[in-house]
């Protein structure tokens, strides 16, 4: 009786052990595929100094999770891209897009746009870094018109992933000269309908994408910091503004800057004594949440 006993016992320890190792090896996919999802969110959101150690987790989390979705693997790859540019480490940055964009080539092309525009975002950076600016310019208008239009958003207000192509385009350009600055103007004519297009969000304001001028932006200039000046760099901000009916500021939100958030704040600040102009200024429809896009380049 003892020996029979015994023998229930291991059976069922054998059939109990045989039911939980496939369970344990899911659980640890899905926690794995959990501690990725951390590590992305963790170096979005991280500051200025603990970006580093917030890139540490995120290179071991993506190692470890290798049957992670595509999109995921993308997205912590390209994060990879940002934190290299960050560190002045251009190639590498490069590389890593272009890593992050191959992951993307087993999804299809309407897959995923947000993980897509940080992709082209982030390869645009890294071109810019290597000098290559016409070609990087290039990639990120193929990235705004893949991207369209504006995606609803739960707030009703904007897309910043629109909002960040839009600066960067606005930043690659910034950044041409001479016959390039031609080759890119002539690029935009011939595509204009399809930028049409992409600025046509259904609503109430025909206009609420296109964007907005500051009329007296030279006598109100936000006071960058000075670091960039002997840097060379370009950068800029893009901005959502609501005005009155005589164009006068009353609300600013940055939505996407570079190179740091002091740039943001600091134009932020600056707004409130801009004047708008613009289409659909006489409209109230058109009075919220307007973009307006300041590029500087010293």
């Amino acid at each position: 009786m003892k020996n029979l006993v015994s023998m229930k016992a291991l059976g069922l320890a054998a059939i109990g052990l045989a039911m939980l190792v496939p369970l344990s090896s899911a659980q640890a996919d899905a926690a794995g595929q959990g501690r990725l999802a951390t590590a992305i969110q963790t170096y979005q959101s991280a500051s200025n100094e603990g970006r580093a150690m917030a890139a540490g987790a995120l290179r071991r989390a993506l190692a470890s999770n290798e049957d992670a979705p595509a999109a995921t693997k993308a997205e912590a790859t390209f994060l990879l891209g940002d934190f290299a540019i960050r560190d002045r480490k251009k190639d590498l940055a490069l590389k890593l897009a272009n890593d992050g964009l191959k992951l993307l080539d087993s999804l299809q092309a309407s897959e995923a746009p947000a993980v897509r525009a940080l992709g082209a975002r982030v390869k645009a950076q890294a071109l810019l870094a290597k000098e290559e600016r016409l070609a990087a310019f290039k990639l990120i208008l193929d990235a705004r018109l893949a991207y369209g239009t504006q995606q609803p958003q739960a707030d009703d207000k904007w897309d910043t992933v629109w909002d960040e192509l839009r600066l960067w385009e606005g930043i690659a350009h910034a950044d041409l000269v001479g016959a390039e600055k031609k080759i890119a103007t002539d690029l935009m004519a011939a595509r204009k309908t399809e930028l049409v297009r992409i600025s046509t969000m259904e609503g109430s304001c025909d206009f609420q994408n296109h964007t907005v001028q500051i009329a007296n932006m030279d006598s109100n200039l936000p006071a960058y910091p000075i670091a960039p000046l002997f840097a060379g760099q370009a950068g800029g901000v893009m901005m959502r503004i609501s005005f009155d009916s005589e164009g006068r500021v009353t609300k600013a939100k940055a939505t996407s800057f570079s190179t740091s958030e002091d740039f943001a704040i600091l134009t932020e600040r600056a707004a409130s004594n801009w004047v708008a102009t613009g289409e659909g200024l006489s409209d109230p429809n058109c009075r919220t949440d307007r973009p307006a896009l300041v590029v500087f380049r010293y």
